[in-house]
């Protein structure tokens, strides 16, 4: 028996659930389906509880446990919340689960009582870190030292700056429970029975028009009034789509800075929450996609870019860096300078052959180096070798 047979003969005495209150609500369900999938490909059986049931649900055991995200009323979340972990939780302990992955944003007491259920089951917990410090400064420091020291066994995150960071601003006991595994790419959900040509009209683009593309939550980490005001630099015949939701932002802000700089004929507004249909027709409907972000640890958005085979051009911070090599799969710019930023943009558009070689290598990284099958690998080893 050779060492791929040996690893897949013990991945199947391996049962891993994983445990997301917010699922398809802000589009986690990719990253659950893709974990789950990749997890189950490699013999591991596999248990999503969440708020929908997503693809293979002959081979994945999904449950739809959580309720209530959107309710208005507070006391009525809170309830949908503990009655969906308390039943993920009780069917993980009774399926006898060996591991149990939970997400973590920020730190307060609803991600506190989400990750504290399980253990309180007896059940083994992974926590991936996705925001080491959270963006909208929800973050509370007892209730991260009880989090990652009490209440999680394991601990993931994506890449070397969020081991740095997470090291450096909390104080962990056990530095050995800390894994990075990287987040994995969005191939399969490409469609790749749409052209360009066909996304454009489905989205009401024109056929011949260049596009930029921003896309996702808007917030002020993310950086769009520095596209914005890189946008006043750029070549008349450029366009910019920006498709996502405000999150604690108000886009008055960024439609004074449209308005200075006359780009009212030139920003296309899609400002509410994308369906999976539309978001595909996005990406295969952009000529590059733009991630002017302040601070980022991981970002999802970057991958599912690249998955589309769409060219990036990104700020040059440390995790952007572990995917983007500049100007091989992608273009880096200097972190908050609208000025750089327009320069990179118009050396996208006006050099020969630049957009295909991006292009080419943006998708052939994800194949290469962010596949689920093989990221799903590092999760069993967790459960064989522990700590």
């Amino acid at each position: 028996m050779n060492s791929k047979q040996d690893f897949l003969q013990e991945a199947k005495s391996v049962k891993i659930a994983i445990i997301d209150h917010v699922g398809n609500k802000a589009g986690m369900d990719y990253y659950d389906c893709s974990l789950a999938k990749g997890l189950e490909k490699n013999e591991c059986e596999t248990f999503l509880f969440s708020n929908f049931l997503g693809r293979d649900t002959d081979k994945i055991k999904y449950h739809s446990v959580f309720e209530g995200h959107t309710k208005s009323n507070p006391l009525k979340k809170l309830f949908y919340l503990l009655r969906g972990v308390l039943q993920a939780s009780y069917r993980a302990k009774k399926y006898e689960v060996d591991l149990v992955i939970l997400h973590l944003f920020y730190a307060n007491a609803i991600t506190l009582i989400l990750i504290a259920v399980p253990r309180l089951f007896g059940l083994k917990t992974l926590v991936v870190s996705h925001d080491v410090t959270s963006f909208v400064e929800n973050d509370n420091k007892a209730i991260q030292q009880l989090i990652y020291n009490q209440f999680s066994t394991y601990v993931v995150v994506h890449n070397h700056f969020s081991y740095n960071t997470l090291i450096k601003n909390i104080n962990i006991n056990n530095i050995e429970k800390v894994k990075i595994i990287k987040q994995g790419g969005y191939i399969d959900l490409v469609n790749t029975n749409i052209s360009k040509a066909d996304a454009r009209r489905k989205m009401g683009l024109e056929e011949d028009q260049k596009y930029i593309l921003f896309f996702g939550q808007i917030k002020k980490v993310k950086g769009l009034d520095i596209l914005l005001e890189a946008m006043s630099n750029v070549s008349n015949d450029i366009k910019l789509i920006i498709a996502g939701k405000p999150l604690q932002d108000d886009m008055n802000f960024y439609n004074e800075i449209i308005k200075k700089h006359h780009l009212e004929d030139r920003v296309i507004q899609m400002i509410r929450f994308i369906e999976d249909e539309e978001r595909e027709n996005l990406f295969l409907s952009a000529d590059v996609n733009v991630l002017p972000y302040r601070i980022i640890y991981q970002s999802a958005v970057l991958l599912m870019a690249m998955s589309h085979g769409v060219a990036v051009i990104a700020s040059d911070l440390p995790a952007n860096k572990e995917v983007i090599t500049d100007q091989e799969n992608g273009l880096l710019f200097v972190n908050e300078n609208p000025k750089d930023l327009a320069d990179k943009i118009n050396l996208f558009f006006n050099t020969p052959n630049l957009k295909d070689t991006l292009s080419f290598n943006a998708k052939k990284t994800i194949e290469q180096s962010y596949s689920w099958d093989e990221i799903a690998k590092s999760y069993i080893e967790i459960v064989h070798n522990g700590v």
